[in-house]
């Protein structure tokens, strides 16, 4: 099984991503998501940038699959923009499908945001 946990871990480290914060939050404290490509292939160059209101702390994010670890998004800007990019290793295998991508993170007021997205895999 080591083998299926290390395409669990290089898949998570190439997408990541935040869609929006779970709960009853005001619409200033969405959290807007790009991820680029939306399909990945081994060589890919993915980078993920998330938009979110100044003050936003502690992004991070995980593959949803067992065993997948926690990555942490950087901000330079005060926590408005939070990213990561990475690039696929060329000799990654992984089960074509969709994936998806959970984010957590603290808003200004203290709440947790949660967020998800999906990325292709052929």
């Amino acid at each position: 099984m080591p083998g299926r946990e290390l395409k669990t871990v290089m898949l998570f480290l190439v997408i990541s991503g935040v869609t929006g914060c779970a709960g009853l939050m005001k619409p200033a404290q969405i959290l807007e998501v790009t991820i680029t490509p939306q399909t990945v292939y081994p060589g890919s160059i993915v980078t993920i940038q998330v938009k979110a209101p100044i003050g936003t702390q502690a992004v991070t994010g995980r593959l949803d699959m067992p065993g997948s670890p926690v990555v942490h998004l950087k901000t330079k800007d005060e926590g408005r923009t939070w990213t990561f990019t990475t690039q696929i290793p060329l000799t990654a295998v992984w089960d074509p499908g969709r994936y998806q991508i959970v984010v957590q993170g603290r808003a200004p007021d203290g709440s947790r945001c949660r967020g998800e997205a999906w990325v292709a895999a052929p």
